[in-house]
């Protein structure tokens, strides 16, 4: 089987020739392989691993927007008193203005990674004004397929062309800082019910770009499931639906696999009552077990995880073999498995570990 082949049969809950292995690989590792920071850098480290291309970001769902006069982004860049690049963008509408900052660069040992150091939105009444930006934003815009169809001729049979997008309420909390977000899940949740409907409509979309381009796997991120950041209530009542909605709107012959990290036990039921093809990446440091999950769940779901990133920045080529035998021992039987990171792969990752995992389960992983 191909790369492609062994993904579309383990999402489709089948048995493939073998597991297949990929990971959770951005620009910030692919980097230090390719010399480059795009798509088209991540496809190619994959190649020089042998590992399957699956989640890329950078391919989309992606938007074309035209603004209206009165709304529109600026943006302008200096050098940070802390080290590093820091950006300046300031949104402007009728209602008003928000303006946020991020910084790039401080960090010498991992250069490409950012952080806040203002947040979009600074008080509660900033939503009114960042829900009008999106109601209008998604009312001008329409799909861009120009990446994904030329991501769908380079990657081939190397693998999916997968996508990524964040769900609605992962998308509001990247605007406002943690604990401020989830107090106001909490003290105004019919604001927020409110500001997240505007989101949905920027969300859906994205979802009808994924189904009109040639995406064929959308990554759809849903890490505030995290009982390590919600309760299930919250929960329950926030991400579940609209991880529901994003199910009911996916194309015929397209896959979607929901992401989440941290503490989800309690919530996987209903995550997997959302009908998505696979969860990813159940994570190591998180209170769900690999095994328990897939004898629960493999008949619902492709389970897609959970080799530790630790174990691939300061473990042995050895260690690395012995977490790859781990996860195919927990989950291999029966098919419906991708061998996959929990979450991201570090920048200081080393190549001879990951490659010591796709050996093993070319050798091991075999059905």
């Amino acid at each position: 089987m191909t790369h492609k082949e062994r993904l579309v049969t383990a999402l489709q809950r089948g048995v493939p020739d073998q597991v297949p292995i990929t990971w959770e690989l951005e620009g910030r590792f692919a980097v230090t392989l390719t010399g480059r920071l795009d798509w088209k850098g991540i496809c190619d480290a994959h190649r020089i691993i042998g590992s399957s291309i699956f989640n890329v970001q950078g391919i989309g769902p992606g938007l074309h927007t035209r603004l209206p006069a009165g709304y529109g982004w600026s943006e302008s860049s200096e050098p940070s008193p802390s080290g590093g690049t820091l950006t300046r963008r300031v949104l402007r509408t009728p209602k008003g203005e928000l303006s946020s900052a991020d910084v790039v660069g401080y960090m010498p040992n991992d250069p490409h990674v950012s952080k806040h150091v203002e947040y979009l939105i600074k008080e509660r009444d900033d939503w009114a004004i960042y829900a009008d930006y999106l109601r209008v934003a998604a009312a001008n815009s329409e799909p861009s397929l120009e990446t994904p169809a030329e991501a769908y001729d380079y990657i081939g049979d190397d693998g999916l062309v997968g996508g990524w997008m964040a769900d609605s309420v992962y998308h509001l909390a990247h605007q406002r800082r943690d604990q401020d977000f989830i107090m106001d899940l909490i003290e105004a949740p019919d604001l927020m019910e409110e500001t997240l409907q505007a989101a949905d409509q920027h969300s859906q979309r994205l979802l009808e770009s994924f189904n009109a381009s040639k995406i064929e796997c959308l990554v759809y991120d849903i890490c505030w499931s995290s009982l390590s950041l919600l309760s299930p209530e919250l929960v329950r009542r926030f991400v579940i639906p609209r991880a529901q909605q994003a199910v009911a709107i996916t194309g015929p012959g397209k896959f979607i696999v929901f992401f989440q990290t941290g503490r989800i036990r309690a919530v996987v039921p209903d995550l997997v009552a959302c009908r998505p093809h696979g969860i990813q990446h159940f994570d190591v440091l998180g209170d769900c077990d690999l095994a328990e999950i897939k004898r629960s769940f493999g008949r619902d779901i492709c389970v897609i995880g959970n080799v530790s990133p630790v174990v691939l920045a300061y473990g042995s080529p050895e260690e690395a073999r012995a977490e790859a035998r781990r996860c195919l021992q927990a989950a291999k039987e029966g098919g419906s498995y991708i061998m996959s990171t929990s979450d991201e792969v570090p920048v200081d990752a080393k190549v001879e570990n990951m490659k010591a995992m796709v050996e093993v389960v070319a050798a091991e992983g075999r059905y």
